[in-house]
């Protein structure tokens, strides 16, 4: 895995790796882990078969599965699982899986581990995961990209502590180059999530403009997005997306707290914002953390969408296939702006022409 991965894994991260995905993990699972689960549930998944085969079977005889359950609910001090899921290794894993995660958010040491364990663990933030990495849909992660990627969801080191283009200590986190307001990864982050909204409208025969002439806040400056023809209640649909750091010296006292609460007061600002348009148009916010993780109107906005696909195309899996867009988009952004904080040096362009 750190090979792959390309970074160090320290106990908690290695820890954290072994979790499935809506855990925060990455779904690498540890032998130690899933031996009792399995055996358990293999032992009751097999259990009415054996009593067919054996006629004199008692299974109050089978010690070894007494010695398991024991073993579950003394050493591990969890209690069985209901009678009818025991054949089941979720049933096993789930607890297991709680207790590991709910240790790592109870030992987080550092300011930015808990709001980072909490993210990890939203579904949202994780879809980029599990998308199909491909180059022609355009979610396939180049591995400088998808090692600060896994870096940034383990907590791992992602560089060395170096200065900032704006001056600013960048720590082996490499966390300030998400809100850096120098880094160029921040734009295109933005541009690529409103193209998405875009071009998913549009699959949604759903006409729309991005930045709409005539159409702005009292201070001039204009949405990010239009529809052409009415959204809900004969209302025009506007738009403006943003995305906001988890980890920001302004957010990060909430979302150490609660998950999506820098994305909520993101959303509250747009609407402040726009107060003088909200009367004649539907507009809605789309904020997104660093981390992945929506507000609440915004996820609202992106899963009608999709059901709007769906009922347009037939596709069922449209609004987890555009959440994955997004969850990329967000990801490779972060990415560039880690990237654009490290000062850019100068190829060595004279060997294209030695002999």
């Amino acid at each position: 895995m750190e090979t792959i991965l390309n970074c160090s894994l320290a106990e908690k991260a290695w820890s954290q790796i072994s979790l499935p995905v809506n855990h925060g993990g990455l779904g690498i699972r540890h032998s130690r882990d899933s031996a009792l689960p399995c055996f358990l549930a293999s032992m009751y998944s097999c259990n009415d078969l054996v009593k067919r085969l054996i006629n004199d079977y008692h299974e109050e005889n089978l010690t070894t599965l007494s010695e398991a359950e024991s073993f579950w609910r003394l050493n591990l001090g969890f209690v069985l699982p209901d009678v009818d899921k025991r054949n089941s290794q979720k049933s096993w894993e789930e607890p297991q899986n709680a207790a590991k995660y709910n240790t790592l958010l109870d030992t987080a040491n550092s300011l930015e581990d808990k709001p980072r364990l909490l993210a990890t663990a939203n579904p949202e933030a994780s879809a980029w995961l599990k998308c199909v990495p491909s180059s022609h849909l355009g979610t396939l992660l180049n591995n400088k990209i998808f090692h600060i990627a896994c870096a940034l969801r383990l907590g791992c080191k992602i560089c060395e502590k170096h200065i900032c283009i704006c001056g600013s200590m960048v720590s082996e986190l490499g966390l300030h180059g998400l809100a850096c307001r120098k880094s160029a990864g921040r734009r295109a982050r933005h541009n690529e999530v409103n193209d998405i909204i875009a071009r998913a409208l549009q699959s949604a025969e759903i006409p729309c403009v991005k930045e709409p002439m005539g159409i702005s806040r009292s201070d001039g400056k204009r949405p990010d997005g239009a529809t052409l023809i009415p959204w809900k209640q004969g209302q025009t649909l506007l738009w403006d997306a943003t995305v906001v750091d988890t980890y920001a010296a302004s957010y990060i006292g909430q979302t150490s707290k609660t998950v999506g609460s820098a994305a909520r007061m993101g959303e509250q600002k747009k609407l402040v914002k726009y107060q003088s348009l909200l009367n004649q148009y539907c507009f809605v916010p789309l904020a997104i953390e660093t981390s992945g993780v929506y507000g609440k109107d915004g996820l609202r906005f992106v899963r009608e969408i999709g059901n709007r696909i769906t009922a347009n195309s037939g596709e069922q899996r449209a609004t987890s296939f555009l959440i994955q867009r997004i969850s990329i988009a967000i990801q490779r952004g972060n990415g560039i702006s880690v990237m654009g904080t490290m000062p850019n040096g100068q190829n060595l362009h004279e060997l294209d022409y030695v002999n």
